[in-house]
């Protein structure tokens, strides 16, 4: 089977070719059906009320939901956090262009700072080292 493919589709088709032209027969008449409208709709003899002020009333209202509840209730709150969101984000975008600009002089800065704090952690440590500090911190 596996060995002559084309053979064997073909020997089958032969043994059910009236099952599947039926099968392709009823599928078209249902295409075609499918097409035609709904008679109803086109059937004159069915009088159709037109409805009225008081028939659209009658539909029950759908209730808001909570999430529109609370927002109605707390617009003023919500609104000012918005407000203050993009002030923020503004503040944020501003910071970021400044930071990429100047990134090698501020990386610089913290460099130095640290360095400079390590040290006098370090002199910290010893007696002669808090006297050292002490005379800076006298003369600055």
């Amino acid at each position: 089977m596996t060995a002559n493919r084309k053979e064997y589709a073909m020997a089958y088709y032969q043994a059910h070719k009236e099952q599947l032209r039926e099968y392709q027969r009823a599928y078209q008449r249902k295409k075609r059906s499918s097409k035609m409208p709904n008679p109803w709709l086109l059937d004159t003899r069915v009088d159709y009320k037109t409805p009225t002020r008081e028939d659209f009333k009658a539909i029950p209202e759908i209730r808001s939901s909570y999430n529109k509840e609370y927002y109605a209730a707390n617009r003023e709150r919500i609104r000012a956090q918005q407000r203050q969101r993009r002030l923020d984000d503004k503040r944020k975008a501003k910071q970021r262009a400044y930071y990429a600009e100047n990134r090698d002089r501020i990386l610089e800065q913290q460099k130095k700072y640290h360095s400079k704090k390590t040290k006098e952690k370090k002199m910290s440590k010893t007696f002669l080292g808090r006297l050292k500090l002490k005379f800076k911190s006298l003369f600055k």
